[in-house]
């Protein structure tokens, strides 16, 4: 009977609606008389009471049909679909039997004046009213009750508005309904709002198993990284049903859709909740200016672009040696510039900053303000056994670009650093802390230039792990568990610093716009994280169940692999403790020990004669001459080499 009527043309439900009101208005009209005369009787007989005529109580029933079906129909509630009618589709039906029932009586009372008890009229209102309600209601629960049953059951976190309007939003939606909402307040407890259970998330194990609930709807209210750990640490045996519902404006506005509801990434719980970016620091280097961006193809330099480009400056130039990674970005911010509408000109170089002749001629073709030198071989394992790239992009690039910035009176020059560069454990620190050095040197000479000159301000911004970029363990670990391999852990202690690629980014161009030249600047990072931890946790969000001891029949295994070389436990930002404080609460300003210029043209003359038959222990010796607290380490061991 129900796949009967389900598959009915949409002409003939109406009709077949349309149909069950003419009945039901006619019971309404007929009980109306009954009530009134207490005793059963028919029409046919006419109404001893008044001494109505058959054809009289004919012509009130036409009439009453005629015009309240009338109604109904201009008020298009034979367009409303069933299945789906709201408390809105219940008050136009009032609505309209209200205006019909007194146009109806208006003419048999009134224009005809027919003898009908004027409490008929009254009666067949809240009667055929009473019906209206009641057919549709009935047809709405025989038809829904199979679907809900199918339907994905959810809780909405919280009793804001914004969850109330999900709930609402959700009730007209085909595949989820929602069950009611879970609240930490126990004055809320038991109370119903908007049609909906109020449930204490002490209940939470009964609530789900009684009500078979499939997941919890977070609202973006409640979407800040702080409030989202304290939920997510209080359902912790239900952590995987937690789901990410988008901003209630955004759907209403139809720029996004429930169907994109999404899991609780790990990304969600790390680090902190970001601080709004100063506006000033962000286009203080920018605005109307040239802007140079060195490894703009990679993770950290194309964000950069991708930030840059919203900050109104006159050019970008891209400068990548991957051709693909290059061309990726080049034409992401062309189909920017173009949507958009902007109107910054973008110019993209294929070659290596190690390449002299490349970046001078870049320099002769090009009036740059501002540089963000990201270009770096920063992959600490791979570094380890290919010193020499390293050298050759992270020193050598780092002093061709720097060099001829100041030479070329570039405004503002800044390095994208690392936490690696402070007492260094491997080679990739190690150049990354000799980069620094070079900048700082630099700086003195730069210092020291005639005043009618533009003097080139050079910064380092240092900080650690940002996420999803290449060499994470983030994506690292995403891989392992979709592909059902064993998660990999260096060692059961390491910690790291961890931080949203977007917050790094807006801090990296904040940092360069308070320097005044030679600052090594410092990024809070947050609290660290245990890498043991995040991957247990990771684990879980994918819905999997880690295999130990406890349960062997778990999905994904946690192993051990010992640290890699050049690795270290944890990594540190300060090399000393002269740290002070900038106008940005979340970027410090460290004062730190330099090499004269000299010293360091020394040290480029010897790197520069270095090649594929240089020896890993001879670079290793350079760098740990050059570079104080560089502690060269291998399979947890330290590498005794001799200090000049």
């Amino acid at each position: 009977m129900k796949n009967f009527l389900l598959n009915l043309s949409r002409h003939n439900k109406r009709l077949l609606l349309l149909f069950v009101d003419v009945i039901t208005i006619s019971v309404a009209l007929w009980l109306s008389f009954v009530i009134r005369q207490d005793n059963i009787f028919s029409f046919s007989e006419g109404y001893e009471l008044t001494g109505a005529k058959p054809s009289d109580l004919y012509l009130t029933q036409a009439l009453a049909l005629i015009i309240i079906i009338t109604s109904l129909i201009i008020s298009r509630l034979y367009r409303s679909i069933i299945r789906y009618i709201t408390i809105e589709t219940y008050v136009k039906i009032a609505k309209a039997s209200l205006i019909g029932t007194l146009i109806w009586s208006s003419v048999i009372y009134i224009i005809l004046d027919l003898p009908i008890p004027r409490s008929v009229g009254l009666i067949f209102f809240v009667l055929s009213t009473s019906f209206l309600f009641f057919t549709r209601y009935t047809a709405r629960t025989f038809l829904t009750k199979q679907r809900i049953a199918q339907m994905h059951k959810v809780l909405i976190y919280g009793t804001s508005p914004e969850s109330i309007e999900i709930s609402e939003i959700l009730k007209t939606d085909t595949n989820i309904i929602p069950v009611g909402y879970i609240t930490s307040d126990d004055e809320l407890k038991r109370m119903i709002i908007s049609g909906l259970h109020v449930y204490n998330i002490k209940d939470i194990h009964k609530i789900i198993d009684q009500k078979n609930i499939k997941e919890i709807l977070i609202t973006s209210a409640n979407q800040k990284r702080n409030k989202l750990r304290n939920i997510y640490n209080n359902i912790k045996p239900f952590q995987k049903l937690i789901r990410k519902v988008p901003n209630i404006k955004e759907l209403t506005t139809g720029k996004t859709k429930l169907s994109q509801i999404k899991k609780i990434n790990i990304e969600d719980l790390l680090g902190r909740d970001a601080v709004l970016p100063d506006s000033y620091l962000l286009k203080a280097c920018i605005e109307n200016k040239n802007i140079l961006i060195t490894g703009a193809g990679g993770s950290i330099g194309s964000e950069m672009a991708r930030h840059i480009i919203n900050l109104n400056p006159k050019k970008i130039i891209l400068i990548d040696h991957s051709e693909y990674l290059l061309y990726e970005i080049d034409r992401e911010l062309c189909d920017r510039n173009m949507q958009k509408k902007l109107s910054v000109e973008i110019k993209s170089y294929l070659g290596s900053v190690n390449d002299e002749d490349f970046i001078k001629s870049i320099f002769n073709n090009e009036k740059i303000n501002t540089i963000y030198h990201a270009a770096a071989n920063k992959h600490v394992p791979l570094v380890e056994h290919n010193p020499l790239a390293a050298i050759r992009t992270n020193i050598l690039g780092t002093y061709i670009v720097a060099n001829h910035s100041y030479k070329n009176s570039v405004e503002n020059f800044v390095l994208i650093s690392s936490d690696k560069a402070v007492r260094p454990a491997n080679i990739m620190g190690a150049t990354k802390r000799l980069s620094e050095l070079i900048l700082q040197s630099l700086q003195d000479v730069v210092d020291n230039l005639p005043a009618v000159k533009t003097k080139t301000k050079f910064c380092m911004v240092r900080f650690g792990n940002v996420l999803d970029t290449s060499g994470s363990v983030v994506p690292l670990f995403k891989k392992q568990i979709e592909s059902g391999v064993p998660v990999t852990v260096t060692h059961p202690e390491v910690i790291r610093y961890f931080m949203t690629i977007r917050e790094a980014t807006e801090l990296v161009i904040q940092a360069g716009s308070l320097s005044k030249g030679g600052e090594v600047f410092l990024l809070d990072m947050g609290d660290p994280i245990n890498i043991l931890d995040l991957a247990k946790e990771m684990i879980k969000l994918s819905g999997k169940e880690i295999i130990d001891e406890n349960n062997p029949s778990g999905d994904i295994k946690i192993e051990f692999t010992g640290l890699r070389d050049g690795e270290k436990l944890y990594e540190e930002l300060l090399i000393g403790d002269n740290v002070s404080k900038t106008a940005h609460q979340h970027i410090m300003s460290a004062n730190e020990e330099k090499l004269d210029h000299d010293k360091i043209i020394s040290i480029i003359e010897k790197l520069q004669k270095f090649t594929s038959k240089t020896s890993i222990t001879e670079i290793k010796n350079i760098l740990y001459d050059s570079v104080s607290g560089y502690k060269p380490y291998k399979s947890e061991k330290v590498v005794q080499l001799k200090r000049d």
